[in-house]
């Protein structure tokens, strides 16, 4: 059994001492955090002392966490130690903004058998659920891929311009300009802006050319403004509403002057409405048909966003879907994952669209994948480009070339239902093969 795992110490400052006196909540905030992180709770035992006072702990399947508070001098003092390799700070965060904490300390250590326990403090201030505070750097073994992990470090190390280094709800965000301009969440590199044109109008073009002049335009994720720079390049565009789950990385490309030239200032477009919200609960919304649907969110990396994937989501989407409509969606590398690959198709299939399945070279990442979807039939046969462009033209006629050893494994996909989240599973267990 692998012995490596996360410990994370937190002093918790100027907390609402009420709650820090409440075991009943703390008890209800912990357990949620916890359901959150998707660990197994064995057992739990919470204290209240006389006069004040509370200490609590949750035994786990891959460990425990605990607290003991002070409401008297506003203070509480957390323990969480897992041999699990999930990403804890996001959801930490938003359980120490419902105990009304104000500042925090943080230590990290990186525990088990190979491991170097040297700790990695972190200090920040928690003022209000949207705060976009900027955190000392410090690099994760844990997240990313290998070769995203190595560039991380040299970038982070090395003599460059951070532009941005914080947390949100969800996720940690760096922006970081060398040679070119990066973003990495988690981590995982999202875009250089030397070749990421190549993944964008791969994403935003056939969809829109194959719809022929669509007015209304749907994008689920994106919240970089990237893919929706492309899409306000046709005029015929009326309308767009972006709906991402997180305001942090949308103020950023809001307001980072880097982020807003590499995004031509598309979110400050009249024609975009912005909605920060889950999109699995915007398609419940009524709302019109669009001609065009955009969903790019990330790779399904966990369950959670395995949920994203799923054919209860696909079919609520395609009801959104005008007639002549057409919908794509990033499908992550059928090159490192195929069978992951295959199964975002079969899913997208199982709510009933014809689909329609290409892919790309974009250098930073190789091969890189997407499938159409829509209730007409789809052509392979794509119009030619009709707004002003750097890569497609020269790429637009090997889109549909999937290479044969990608297309033997189609016949192992799975459906995705919420039911069955098992997207995720099979993501995890081909990107370990690749190592």
């Amino acid at each position: 059994m692998d012995t490596k795992g996360q410990h994370s110490i937190i002093d918790a400052f100027e907390c609402n001492p009420e709650i820090l006196n409440d075991a009943p909540k703390l008890k209800e905030l912990m357990t949620q955090a916890v359901t959150d992180l998707e660990m197994e709770i064995l057992s739990t035992f919470f204290h209240s002392f006389s006069p004040e006072g509370v200490a609590g702990v949750l035994v786990l399947s891959t460990s425990h966490i605990s607290i003991h508070t002070w409401p008297e001098h506003g203070y509480a003092a957390l323990d969480l130690y897992t041999c699990g390799n999930q990403q804890l700070w996001p959801v930490l965060r938003v359980m120490l903004e419902k105990m009304e904490v104000r500042r925090v300390v943080i230590h990290e250590l990186s525990r088990g058998f190979e491991s170097i326990p040297t700790p990695i403090m972190k200090k920040m201030n928690l003022v209000t659920a949207d705060s976009e505070i900027n955190t000392p750097f410090m690099v994760r073994e844990d997240l990313g891929n290998d070769k995203d992990l190595k560039q991380f470090k040299e970038l982070m190390t090395g003599n460059h311009n951070i532009l941005y280094n914080g947390s949100s709800h969800f996720q940690d965000i760096v922006l970081v300009e060398a040679k070119d301009l990066r973003l990495y969440i988690g981590q995982e590199l999202q875009f250089s802006s030397l070749d990421e044109s190549y993944y964008h109008e791969a994403l935003i073009f056939p969809a829109m050319e194959l719809t022929g002049s669509p007015e209304r335009v749907l994008i689920l994720g994106g919240g970089d403004g990237l893919g929706l720079r492309e899409v306000l390049k046709y005029s015929t565009v009326k309308q767009v509403d972006l709906v991402d789950i997180d305001s942090t990385i949308i103020n950023l490309a809001k307001t980072n002057p880097s982020l807003l030239a590499q995004n031509s200032r598309s979110f400050l477009d009249d024609r975009v409405q912005i909605h920060i919200e889950d999109a699995k609960s915007f398609i419940t919304n009524d709302l019109q048909p669009y001609d065009v649907i955009i969903i790019d969110f990330p790779d399904p990396v966990d369950a959670i966003i395995s949920s994203l994937y799923t054919k209860e989501l696909f079919s609520q989407v395609a009801t959104l879907l005008s007639s002549e409509g057409v919908l794509v969606c990033q499908s992550n590398s059928p090159e490192d994952a195929p069978i992951a690959y295959w199964s975002i198709g079969e899913t997208i299939k199982s709510s009933g669209l014809n689909t329609l399945p290409y892919n790309v070279i974009v250098p930073s990442f190789g091969l890189w994948g997407y499938h159409l979807g829509a209730h007409k039939e789809l052509t392979k046969k794509l119009p030619d480009v009709t707004v002003p462009h750097k890569t497609f033209s020269s790429e637009k006629d090997k889109l549909f070339q999937i290479p044969s050893s990608i297309k033997a494994l189609r016949k192992l996909a799975i459906v995705n239902t919420y039911d069955e989240l098992k997207l995720h599973e099979i993501y995890k267990e081909e990107m370990e093969n690749m190592i």
